[in-house]
């Protein structure tokens, strides 16, 4: 793809003609409604009832000192080291404000749904799941600025089994939003138990899912691109990575067995991504997407408005080359905003021939808790359309499904 080629037509408004449409169908994704329930359960930690009890807690420890202060006063009694009481007494209210403001948040966002995740303990984990494992990797490329940073992979069940030593496998690799970090993947959105549990209702094929570091730091924005006198961090994703997962597992190493998918920033990290390098990826899975990296983008690509339209899919699908197929799942809650961005990008992905399909959640919003939602519609859609190597010979993934013309899912 030529990025000036791409900016010169979208400033000029002059869309090319949609390539030759062909018939393609997709398999409607559906899942289960006891298992959408079972998936969809909020953890502990995420209970509105913690920050109301947290909130009534430093109601009641107020009104406790506020009662003993005028029984003191009326007996006139002197406390004594009534400094220190009144320090300690400060930090406990701080301690409960602090508390009942993160279990408030956290209610709506979902970011630490158990209290194991709280201490950063993973499924993975002697002490989690039985179905699978979760390995922890360091991959680095200090000649494209960036050092070793954790990549968590997802091993299905069976994948070291003797009957599946020549199995290959499809992968997917899954980009977090900001802030956040790969594991945000694992600890918010329980990708590992939706995977397994996918598994067990035979509702997708055994995939390896990847997340890797996709900012250089929980709180670095990198909106998954290469900066300017900056980490290259396109380049680290679709070839540093890729290229290590390839060496170290069992995997379909062809675009046909790849697909690269994303929440909120991540979601439209995916979907650059995924379009830039068509010969990488075949599918793409964009949750919550945004159009374009955001006017703060400037300032990585060293102020050019060239560059940042070269990264803005919403500028330039009208007018970009699509050299192989792709499959775009869009998927965003009916609480979010972004469900009209999904809307507008299906349409423009549409209208130039690709298969690109919506999905609006129910009550699903911006958050991780609507991201562990909307996680199992975008499993099945990688599964049905990503390619599975076994014995020498390549088929589609994906359970039998009825098929219906393109569109909303």
């Amino acid at each position: 793809m030529r990025p000036d080629l791409l900016v010169l037509v979208a400033v000029v408004h002059r869309p090319l003609a949609p390539p030759r449409a062909h018939h393609r169908l997709v398999r409607i994704v559906r899942i289960p409604p006891d298992l959408l329930r079972q998936l969809g359960r909020s953890g502990p930690l995420e209970s509105p009832w913690l920050a109301v009890g947290l909130g009534a807690a430093l109601v009641a420890s107020v009104a406790v000192a506020i009662w003993l202060h005028y029984r003191r006063r009326r007996a006139g009694v002197r406390p004594r080291h009534r400094g220190l009481r009144r320090v300690v007494f400060a930090a406990w209210l701080v301690l409960l404000t602090v508390l009942g403001a993160s279990a408030a948040v956290n209610a709506y966002v979902g970011y630490i749904p158990t209290v194991p995740a709280l201490f950063g303990t993973l499924p993975g984990d002697p002490a989690g799941s039985r179905f699978s494992r979760v390995d922890r990797l360091r991959i680095g490329a200090p000649t494209l600025g960036i050092p070793a940073e954790p990549v968590y992979v997802y091993v299905p069940p069976g994948y070291d089994a003797a009957a599946n030593a020549h199995r290959r496998y499809p992968v997917v690799y899954l980009l977090h939003g900001y802030p956040g970090g790969p594991v945000d993947w694992f600890r918010a959105a329980e990708v590992q138990q939706v995977m397994d549990a996918l598994l067990r209702y035979h509702l997708v094929q055994p995939m390896l899912l990847v997340a890797p570091d996709a900012n250089g730091g929980w709180l670095h924005d990198s909106e998954m691109l290469n900066q300017v006198g900056g980490p290259q961090v396109e380049t680290y994703l679709t070839n540093s990575v890729v290229a290590a997962i390839d060496a170290r597992y069992r995997t379909v190493t062809d675009r046909a067995g790849r697909g690269v998918g994303g929440v909120s920033s991540g979601g439209y990290g995916a979907l650059n991504l995924g379009l830039r390098h068509q010969d990488r990826f075949s599918v793409i899975l964009a949750q919550m997407p945004y159009g374009d990296p955001g006017q703060a983008a400037l300032g990585l690509l060293g102020g050019s408005q060239a560059l940042w339209l070269a990264n803005a899919p919403r500028y330039y699908i009208p007018t970009m080359t699509f050299q192989h197929p792709m499959a775009v799942y869009l998927v965003a809650g009916s609480r979010d905003p972004q469900l009209a961005e999904a809307r507008r990008l299906a349409a423009m992905l549409t209208h130039r021939g690709q298969l690109a399909v919506v999905k609006a959640v129910p009550g699903a919003t911006h958050s991780w808790h609507g991201a562990r939602v909307e996680l199992p519609y975008s499993l099945v859609f990688a599964s049905q359309h990503l390619s599975v190597a076994t014995g020498g010979r390549a088929h589609l993934a994906g359970a039998t499904a009825p098929q219906w013309p393109l569109g909303q899912s």
